[in-house]
């Protein structure tokens, strides 16, 4: 019986660990694409839109 709470516990743990990763991934993409849209614009020599871009 000890060991089967030991197991839950453990599980319960890594599952925490993992989707706190993974939200700390989700929340970069955001950044990434904007900074993949002004880098493509960089290599155009095109001017930011009126959209508020930098």
């Amino acid at each position: 019986m000890d060991s089967a709470v030991i197991w839950i516990l453990g599980a319960s743990g890594v599952l925490a660990v993992v989707l706190f990763v993974v939200k700390g991934l989700l929340d970069q993409v955001p950044d990434i694409a904007e900074s993949w849209h002004r880098a493509k614009r960089a290599i155009r020599n095109e001017e930011p839109t009126d959209r508020g871009e930098v």
